[in-house]
């Protein structure tokens, strides 16, 4: 969900066109460090099936239904 992100660069997509990015999750919604994923928010346009409502009211995703993975890349 990008309203827990701030930092967000767009670093290239997948092999399918989805879009991907670096970003830090802002203070109390997750691990520091600096990460490179999607956003949920991308994903409801062109695979819907792939994004779940979290318990907190944000919007997270199902990485298994998608061609990448969200990865740690620096501290």
């Amino acid at each position: 969900d990008h309203r827990v992100k701030e930092d967000v660069v767009r670093v290239g997509e997948t092999v399918s066109g989805l879009p991907v990015y670096t970003f830090r999750y802002k203070d109390g919604y997750g691990p520091p460090g600096k990460y490179e994923g999607v956003i949920a928010q991308d994903l409801l346009v062109v695979r819907p099936d792939a994004v779940v409502d979290m318990p907190n009211g944000y919007l997270g995703v199902d990485y298994s239904r998608i061609d990448t993975d969200l990865r740690k890349v620096s501290l």
